[in-house]
Protein backbone atom coordinates (compact mmCIF):
# COMPACT_ATOMS: atom_id res chain seq x y z
CA UNK A 1 0.00 0.00 0.00
CA UNK A 2 2.77 2.05 1.10
CA UNK A 3 4.60 1.32 -2.02
CA UNK A 4 1.69 1.84 -4.18
CA UNK A 5 0.94 5.61 -2.40
CA UNK A 6 4.85 6.55 -3.19
CA UNK A 7 4.34 6.08 -6.97
CA UNK A 8 1.20 8.18 -7.05
CA UNK A 9 2.96 10.84 -5.34
CA UNK A 10 5.55 10.77 -7.97
CA UNK A 11 3.38 10.89 -10.73
CA UNK A 12 1.87 13.60 -9.25
CA UNK A 13 2.94 16.94 -10.31
CA UNK A 14 1.39 20.76 -11.27
CA UNK A 15 0.51 19.68 -15.49
CA UNK A 16 1.18 22.35 -17.94
CA UNK A 17 0.24 22.11 -21.65
CA UNK A 18 3.75 21.93 -22.52
CA UNK A 19 4.55 18.80 -19.91
CA UNK A 20 1.84 17.27 -21.06
CA UNK A 21 2.68 17.52 -24.97
CA UNK A 22 6.59 16.22 -23.34
CA UNK A 23 5.37 12.97 -21.63
CA UNK A 24 6.08 10.05 -23.67
CA UNK A 25 4.17 6.72 -24.94
CA UNK A 26 3.88 3.65 -22.31
CA UNK A 27 6.31 1.37 -22.59
CA UNK A 28 4.01 -1.23 -22.04
CA UNK A 29 0.51 -0.58 -20.14
CA UNK A 30 -1.24 2.93 -20.20
CA UNK A 31 0.42 4.78 -17.53
CA UNK A 32 -1.21 8.21 -15.74
CA UNK A 33 0.28 11.32 -14.53
CA UNK A 34 -2.13 12.91 -11.87
CA UNK A 35 -2.56 16.71 -11.84
CA UNK A 36 -1.59 18.35 -8.54
CA UNK A 37 -3.90 21.45 -8.75
CA UNK A 38 -7.47 19.24 -9.37
CA UNK A 39 -8.20 16.29 -7.00
CA UNK A 40 -8.49 13.40 -8.97
CA UNK A 41 -7.89 14.65 -12.64
CA UNK A 42 -5.42 12.46 -14.23
CA UNK A 43 -3.64 12.34 -18.07
CA UNK A 44 -3.45 8.82 -19.36
CA UNK A 45 -1.31 7.90 -21.81
CA UNK A 46 -1.57 4.86 -23.67
CA UNK A 47 1.33 2.98 -26.05
CA UNK A 48 0.42 4.70 -29.14
CA UNK A 49 0.83 7.61 -27.34
CA UNK A 50 -2.52 9.39 -27.44
CA UNK A 51 -3.47 11.31 -24.01
CA UNK A 52 -6.48 11.10 -22.47
CA UNK A 53 -7.93 13.02 -18.87
CA UNK A 54 -9.95 10.83 -16.76
CA UNK A 55 -11.29 12.24 -13.11
CA UNK A 56 -10.79 9.14 -10.69
CA UNK A 57 -13.54 9.56 -7.71
CA UNK A 58 -14.51 7.76 -4.84
CA UNK A 59 -18.12 7.44 -4.86
CA UNK A 60 -19.76 5.13 -2.36
CA UNK A 61 -18.34 2.10 -1.88
CA UNK A 62 -16.37 2.59 -5.57
CA UNK A 63 -14.00 4.40 -6.86
CA UNK A 64 -15.17 5.50 -10.62
CA UNK A 65 -13.01 6.20 -13.29
CA UNK A 66 -14.62 9.24 -15.22
CA UNK A 67 -13.81 10.12 -19.07
CA UNK A 68 -13.23 13.86 -19.34
CA UNK A 69 -11.88 13.92 -23.36
CA UNK A 70 -9.31 13.27 -25.30
CA UNK A 71 -6.21 15.45 -25.60
CA UNK A 72 -6.22 17.41 -28.36
CA UNK A 73 -6.26 20.92 -29.87
CA UNK A 74 -9.28 21.51 -29.51
CA UNK A 75 -9.28 20.29 -26.22
CA UNK A 76 -6.99 21.00 -23.56
CA UNK A 77 -5.55 20.81 -19.96
CA UNK A 78 -7.54 24.22 -18.93
CA UNK A 79 -11.08 22.52 -20.60
CA UNK A 80 -10.12 19.35 -19.01
CA UNK A 81 -9.67 21.42 -15.68
CA UNK A 82 -12.91 23.11 -16.15
CA UNK A 83 -14.69 20.23 -16.70
CA UNK A 84 -13.25 18.06 -13.90
CA UNK A 85 -14.42 20.76 -11.59
CA UNK A 86 -17.89 20.56 -12.74
CA UNK A 87 -18.20 16.99 -12.49
CA UNK A 88 -16.51 17.47 -8.62
CA UNK A 89 -19.09 20.32 -7.81
CA UNK A 90 -22.08 17.84 -8.86
CA UNK A 91 -20.94 14.81 -7.12
CA UNK A 92 -20.12 16.54 -3.92
CA UNK A 93 -24.01 17.97 -4.57
CA UNK A 94 -25.58 14.09 -5.09
CA UNK A 95 -26.23 14.70 -9.00
CA UNK A 96 -26.08 11.28 -10.59
CA UNK A 97 -23.02 10.95 -13.27
CA UNK A 98 -24.86 11.66 -17.04
CA UNK A 99 -25.76 8.85 -18.73
CA UNK A 100 -23.27 7.92 -21.74
CA UNK A 101 -24.34 8.49 -24.96
CA UNK A 102 -25.88 4.67 -25.90
CA UNK A 103 -25.41 5.29 -29.63
CA UNK A 104 -21.69 6.58 -29.33
CA UNK A 105 -20.94 3.84 -26.66
CA UNK A 106 -22.08 1.21 -29.13
CA UNK A 107 -20.74 2.39 -31.86
CA UNK A 108 -17.47 3.36 -30.36
CA UNK A 109 -15.95 0.25 -31.50
CA UNK A 110 -17.36 0.09 -34.72
CA UNK A 111 -17.06 0.09 -38.64
CA UNK A 112 -16.16 3.52 -40.18
CA UNK A 113 -19.39 3.55 -42.01
CA UNK A 114 -21.37 3.62 -39.04
CA UNK A 115 -19.47 6.58 -37.39
CA UNK A 116 -19.35 8.39 -41.30
CA UNK A 117 -23.52 7.81 -40.81
CA UNK A 118 -23.91 9.19 -37.08
CA UNK A 119 -21.37 12.16 -38.10
CA UNK A 120 -23.80 12.91 -41.04
CA UNK A 121 -26.71 13.06 -39.06
CA UNK A 122 -25.37 15.17 -35.76
CA UNK A 123 -22.57 17.44 -38.17
CA UNK A 124 -23.99 17.73 -41.24
CA UNK A 125 -27.37 17.45 -42.60
CA UNK A 126 -29.19 20.39 -42.06
CA UNK A 127 -26.02 21.96 -40.22
CA UNK A 128 -23.39 22.43 -43.46
CA UNK A 129 -24.56 23.84 -46.73
CA UNK A 130 -22.14 21.43 -48.35
CA UNK A 131 -24.26 18.81 -46.74
CA UNK A 132 -25.09 17.28 -50.14
CA UNK A 133 -21.71 17.11 -51.69
CA UNK A 134 -20.11 15.68 -48.79
CA UNK A 135 -22.58 12.82 -48.83
CA UNK A 136 -21.42 12.18 -52.42
CA UNK A 137 -17.83 12.45 -52.14
CA UNK A 138 -18.39 9.92 -49.02
CA UNK A 139 -20.65 7.84 -51.19
CA UNK A 140 -18.38 7.85 -54.31
CA UNK A 141 -14.44 8.21 -52.81
CA UNK A 142 -14.48 7.83 -48.68
CA UNK A 143 -16.51 4.84 -47.91
CA UNK A 144 -15.48 2.41 -51.08
CA UNK A 145 -11.98 2.84 -49.29
CA UNK A 146 -12.10 3.47 -45.18
CA UNK A 147 -16.69 1.96 -45.24
CA UNK A 148 -15.51 -1.69 -43.25
CA UNK A 149 -12.14 -0.42 -41.38
CA UNK A 150 -12.32 0.54 -37.58
CA UNK A 151 -11.69 4.14 -37.37
CA UNK A 152 -9.17 3.97 -34.98
CA UNK A 153 -6.60 1.90 -37.40
CA UNK A 154 -6.32 4.30 -40.71
CA UNK A 155 -3.32 5.50 -40.83
CA UNK A 156 -1.97 9.02 -41.75
CA UNK A 157 -0.21 7.02 -45.20
CA UNK A 158 -3.47 5.36 -45.95
CA UNK A 159 -4.87 8.62 -46.56
CA UNK A 160 -2.25 10.01 -48.53
CA UNK A 161 -2.32 7.04 -50.78
CA UNK A 162 -6.00 6.84 -50.64
CA UNK A 163 -5.76 11.02 -51.76
CA UNK A 164 -3.54 10.07 -54.50
CA UNK A 165 -5.68 7.87 -55.85
CA UNK A 166 -8.27 10.34 -56.30
CA UNK A 167 -5.93 12.56 -58.09
CA UNK A 168 -4.61 10.11 -60.30
CA UNK A 169 -7.36 7.95 -60.92
CA UNK A 170 -6.84 8.83 -64.60
CA UNK A 171 -3.20 10.08 -64.95
CA UNK A 172 -3.70 11.98 -67.96
CA UNK A 173 -6.42 13.94 -66.59
CA UNK A 174 -5.38 14.34 -62.74
CA UNK A 175 -8.53 16.03 -60.49
CA UNK A 176 -6.78 17.53 -57.45
CA UNK A 177 -9.68 19.23 -56.54
CA UNK A 178 -11.86 16.17 -56.34
CA UNK A 179 -8.60 14.53 -54.04
CA UNK A 180 -8.65 17.90 -51.94
CA UNK A 181 -12.18 17.59 -51.09
CA UNK A 182 -12.32 14.22 -50.02
CA UNK A 183 -8.97 15.35 -47.77
CA UNK A 184 -11.01 18.11 -46.04
CA UNK A 185 -14.24 16.33 -45.49
CA UNK A 186 -12.46 12.88 -44.05
CA UNK A 187 -10.44 15.53 -41.67
CA UNK A 188 -13.63 17.43 -40.22
CA UNK A 189 -15.04 14.06 -39.88
CA UNK A 190 -11.51 12.70 -37.72
CA UNK A 191 -11.82 16.57 -36.19
CA UNK A 192 -15.63 15.56 -34.62
CA UNK A 193 -14.59 12.63 -33.26
CA UNK A 194 -11.11 12.90 -31.69
CA UNK A 195 -12.97 14.64 -28.18
CA UNK A 196 -15.51 11.76 -27.86
CA UNK A 197 -13.51 8.65 -28.51
CA UNK A 198 -10.38 7.69 -26.82
CA UNK A 199 -9.50 4.90 -28.70
CA UNK A 200 -8.54 6.84 -31.72
CA UNK A 201 -5.06 8.21 -31.05
CA UNK A 202 -4.70 11.18 -33.91
CA UNK A 203 -6.04 12.73 -36.53
CA UNK A 204 -4.29 10.58 -39.23
CA UNK A 205 -5.21 13.61 -41.69
CA UNK A 206 -2.86 15.99 -39.63
CA UNK A 207 0.34 14.91 -40.96
CA UNK A 208 -1.36 13.36 -44.28
CA UNK A 209 -0.04 14.74 -47.46
CA UNK A 210 -2.35 17.20 -49.27
CA UNK A 211 -2.71 17.16 -53.24
CA UNK A 212 -1.58 20.57 -54.36
CA UNK A 213 -3.66 22.66 -56.31
CA UNK A 214 -2.19 24.84 -59.34
CA UNK A 215 -3.60 27.90 -60.40
CA UNK A 216 -7.40 28.30 -61.22
CA UNK A 217 -8.06 27.27 -65.15
CA UNK A 218 -8.14 30.64 -67.21
CA UNK A 219 -9.58 28.24 -70.48
CA UNK A 220 -12.25 29.59 -72.62
CA UNK A 221 -13.29 28.19 -76.03
CA UNK A 222 -12.00 30.86 -79.11
CA UNK A 223 -14.77 31.55 -81.64
CA UNK A 224 -13.50 28.98 -83.84
CA UNK A 225 -13.61 25.97 -81.12
CA UNK A 226 -16.80 27.02 -80.33
CA UNK A 227 -17.47 25.86 -84.12
CA UNK A 228 -16.23 22.69 -83.84
CA UNK A 229 -17.80 21.74 -80.53
CA UNK A 230 -20.85 22.68 -81.99
CA UNK A 231 -20.63 20.51 -84.74
CA UNK A 232 -19.42 17.65 -82.59
CA UNK A 233 -22.58 18.18 -80.49
CA UNK A 234 -24.54 17.61 -83.49
CA UNK A 235 -22.37 14.78 -84.85
CA UNK A 236 -23.05 12.15 -81.03
CA UNK A 237 -26.67 13.85 -81.08
CA UNK A 238 -29.11 13.03 -78.14
CA UNK A 239 -28.70 13.18 -75.29
CA UNK A 240 -25.15 14.11 -74.78
CA UNK A 241 -25.52 16.40 -77.91
CA UNK A 242 -27.89 18.47 -76.80
CA UNK A 243 -26.76 18.69 -72.86
CA UNK A 244 -23.37 19.91 -73.88
CA UNK A 245 -24.99 22.43 -76.07
CA UNK A 246 -27.41 23.52 -73.15
CA UNK A 247 -24.74 23.99 -70.80
CA UNK A 248 -23.20 26.52 -73.64
CA UNK A 249 -26.58 28.35 -74.22
CA UNK A 250 -27.00 28.77 -70.63
CA UNK A 251 -23.80 28.80 -69.17
CA UNK A 252 -25.20 26.66 -65.88
CA UNK A 253 -23.02 23.56 -64.04
CA UNK A 254 -23.49 20.19 -66.03
CA UNK A 255 -25.20 18.67 -63.20
CA UNK A 256 -28.00 20.95 -62.75
CA UNK A 257 -28.14 20.52 -66.64
CA UNK A 258 -28.16 17.28 -67.09
CA UNK A 259 -30.64 16.31 -63.93
CA UNK A 260 -33.20 18.46 -65.10
CA UNK A 261 -36.88 17.73 -64.91
CA UNK A 262 -39.42 18.42 -66.87
CA UNK A 263 -41.80 20.13 -64.34
CA UNK A 264 -38.85 22.87 -63.58
CA UNK A 265 -39.96 24.23 -66.96
CA UNK A 266 -43.03 26.75 -66.90
CA UNK A 267 -43.53 28.64 -70.34
CA UNK A 268 -39.88 30.36 -70.85
CA UNK A 269 -39.18 30.24 -67.11
CA UNK A 270 -36.49 27.80 -65.81
CA UNK A 271 -36.86 27.47 -61.98
CA UNK A 272 -33.76 25.53 -61.09
CA UNK A 273 -34.55 24.27 -56.55
CA UNK A 274 -32.46 25.44 -54.01
CA UNK A 275 -31.33 21.77 -53.26
CA UNK A 276 -30.13 20.90 -57.11
CA UNK A 277 -27.69 23.92 -56.96
CA UNK A 278 -24.28 25.03 -55.73
CA UNK A 279 -25.46 27.57 -53.48
CA UNK A 280 -28.55 26.24 -51.92
CA UNK A 281 -30.49 29.47 -53.63
CA UNK A 282 -33.63 28.93 -56.02
CA UNK A 283 -32.73 30.22 -59.02
CA UNK A 284 -34.93 31.40 -61.95
CA UNK A 285 -33.24 31.14 -65.44
CA UNK A 286 -35.64 33.20 -67.94
CA UNK A 287 -34.69 31.65 -71.11
CA UNK A 288 -34.57 33.09 -75.06
CA UNK A 289 -36.74 31.83 -77.83
CA UNK A 290 -33.11 29.34 -78.94
CA UNK A 291 -32.77 27.90 -75.86
CA UNK A 292 -36.72 27.08 -75.66
CA UNK A 293 -36.51 25.55 -79.25
CA UNK A 294 -33.65 23.44 -78.26
CA UNK A 295 -35.70 22.48 -75.23
CA UNK A 296 -38.44 21.42 -77.32
CA UNK A 297 -36.40 19.62 -79.49
CA UNK A 298 -35.59 17.05 -77.11
CA UNK A 299 -37.56 13.67 -77.20
CA UNK A 300 -39.86 13.29 -74.11
CA UNK A 301 -40.16 9.34 -73.05
CA UNK A 302 -43.04 8.29 -72.10
CA UNK A 303 -43.57 9.11 -68.00
CA UNK A 304 -40.30 10.52 -67.83
CA UNK A 305 -39.71 12.88 -65.74
CA UNK A 306 -36.05 14.12 -66.94
CA UNK A 307 -35.41 15.35 -69.60
CA UNK A 308 -32.14 13.08 -69.73
CA UNK A 309 -33.40 9.91 -68.48
CA UNK A 310 -31.74 6.75 -68.40
CA UNK A 311 -32.55 4.28 -70.57
CA UNK A 312 -35.62 2.07 -69.11
CA UNK A 313 -35.91 4.45 -65.55
CA UNK A 314 -37.46 7.90 -66.72
CA UNK A 315 -37.18 9.33 -63.10
CA UNK A 316 -33.37 9.10 -63.19
CA UNK A 317 -30.75 10.88 -65.53
CA UNK A 318 -27.87 9.50 -67.11
CA UNK A 319 -24.91 9.48 -64.51
CA UNK A 320 -22.08 8.32 -66.89
CA UNK A 321 -20.64 12.07 -67.97
CA UNK A 322 -17.44 11.84 -68.49
CA UNK A 323 -18.06 8.84 -70.82
CA UNK A 324 -20.23 11.12 -72.73
CA UNK A 325 -17.07 13.90 -72.69
CA UNK A 326 -14.87 10.91 -73.82
CA UNK A 327 -16.88 10.39 -76.66
CA UNK A 328 -17.06 13.60 -77.71
CA UNK A 329 -13.62 14.70 -77.72
CA UNK A 330 -13.00 11.87 -80.40
CA UNK A 331 -15.69 13.28 -82.31
CA UNK A 332 -13.62 17.26 -81.72
CA UNK A 333 -10.39 16.16 -83.39
CA UNK A 334 -11.23 15.23 -86.90
CA UNK A 335 -13.63 18.34 -87.11
CA UNK A 336 -11.04 20.36 -85.92
CA UNK A 337 -8.56 18.97 -89.26
CA UNK A 338 -7.03 16.09 -87.37
CA UNK A 339 -6.06 18.01 -84.14
CA UNK A 340 -7.13 17.86 -81.05
CA UNK A 341 -9.08 20.67 -78.67
CA UNK A 342 -6.04 21.03 -76.35
CA UNK A 343 -6.77 20.38 -72.33
CA UNK A 344 -10.69 20.99 -73.05
CA UNK A 345 -12.90 20.43 -70.23
CA UNK A 346 -16.48 20.30 -69.79
CA UNK A 347 -16.40 22.83 -67.44
CA UNK A 348 -14.60 25.16 -69.79
CA UNK A 349 -17.82 26.37 -71.44
CA UNK A 350 -19.14 28.19 -68.34
CA UNK A 351 -16.30 29.90 -68.13
CA UNK A 352 -16.76 30.74 -72.34
CA UNK A 353 -20.02 31.85 -71.14
CA UNK A 354 -18.66 34.27 -68.84
CA UNK A 355 -16.20 35.34 -70.84
CA UNK A 356 -18.63 35.83 -73.69
CA UNK A 357 -21.17 38.05 -72.02
CA UNK A 358 -18.21 40.13 -70.73
CA UNK A 359 -17.42 40.53 -74.32
CA UNK A 360 -21.14 41.88 -75.22
CA UNK A 361 -20.67 44.69 -72.12
CA UNK A 362 -22.66 42.75 -70.35
CA UNK A 363 -22.71 44.19 -66.02
CA UNK A 364 -20.37 41.69 -64.28
CA UNK A 365 -23.98 41.11 -61.62
CA UNK A 366 -25.85 39.80 -64.45
CA UNK A 367 -23.64 37.73 -65.74
CA UNK A 368 -23.02 36.06 -61.69
CA UNK A 369 -26.88 36.14 -61.44
CA UNK A 370 -27.16 34.32 -64.80
CA UNK A 371 -24.51 31.91 -63.52
CA UNK A 372 -26.29 32.02 -59.73
CA UNK A 373 -22.52 32.44 -58.61
CA UNK A 374 -22.06 34.29 -55.14
CA UNK A 375 -18.61 35.59 -55.39
CA UNK A 376 -17.42 39.25 -56.01
CA UNK A 377 -20.50 41.48 -56.94
CA UNK A 378 -23.02 39.48 -55.10
CA UNK A 379 -20.55 37.75 -52.25
CA UNK A 380 -20.67 39.03 -48.26
CA UNK A 381 -23.26 41.71 -47.50
CA UNK A 382 -24.75 42.46 -50.91
CA UNK A 383 -25.27 38.52 -51.11
CA UNK A 384 -27.79 39.11 -47.90
CA UNK A 385 -29.52 42.63 -48.93
CA UNK A 386 -29.06 42.71 -52.92
CA UNK A 387 -32.42 40.97 -53.52
CA UNK A 388 -32.98 41.86 -56.81
CA UNK A 389 -33.82 39.20 -59.27
CA UNK A 390 -32.67 40.35 -62.25
CA UNK A 391 -35.17 38.94 -64.28
CA UNK A 392 -35.13 40.95 -67.16
CA UNK A 393 -31.61 41.43 -66.89
CA UNK A 394 -31.22 37.88 -67.11
CA UNK A 395 -33.38 37.51 -70.42
CA UNK A 396 -31.47 40.12 -72.45
CA UNK A 397 -28.01 38.75 -71.19
CA UNK A 398 -28.94 35.02 -72.32
CA UNK A 399 -30.55 36.62 -75.30
CA UNK A 400 -27.82 38.24 -76.52
CA UNK A 401 -25.16 36.21 -75.76
CA UNK A 402 -27.33 33.19 -77.91
CA UNK A 403 -27.34 35.85 -80.65
CA UNK A 404 -23.41 35.70 -80.68
CA UNK A 405 -23.25 32.33 -80.61
CA UNK A 406 -25.40 31.79 -83.30
CA UNK A 407 -23.48 34.20 -85.36
CA UNK A 408 -20.13 31.93 -84.69
CA UNK A 409 -21.76 28.68 -84.92
CA UNK A 410 -23.16 29.72 -88.53
CA UNK A 411 -20.06 31.23 -90.05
Amino acid sequence: MAKKWKENMANTIRLTDSKIKSLTPAKSSRKEVLDAVVPGLRVRIGRSGAKSFILRKRIGSKVKNISIGRYCTNFGLADARKKARALLVDLENGTPLPKPDKSLAQIQKGRFAELWELYLQREVRGFKRSAREIERYGELYILPEFGDRLVHTITRSEVTRFVDSVQWHNPNRPVPRSALSCFAFLSAFYTWMLPQFDNIPANPCRDARKPKIGKPRERVLSDQEVKVFWKACDKIGFPYGVAYKLLLMTGQRRGEVLDSSWHEFDGNIWTLPSERVKNKRTHILPLPSAVMEMIHSIPRQEGATKLFPIAGHPDKSLNSFNKGAAHLHKVMTPLNNGNPIEDFRIHDLRRTVATGMQRLGIPIAVTEAVLNHVSGSMSGIASVYQRHDYLNEKHEALKAWNQLLNSIVEV
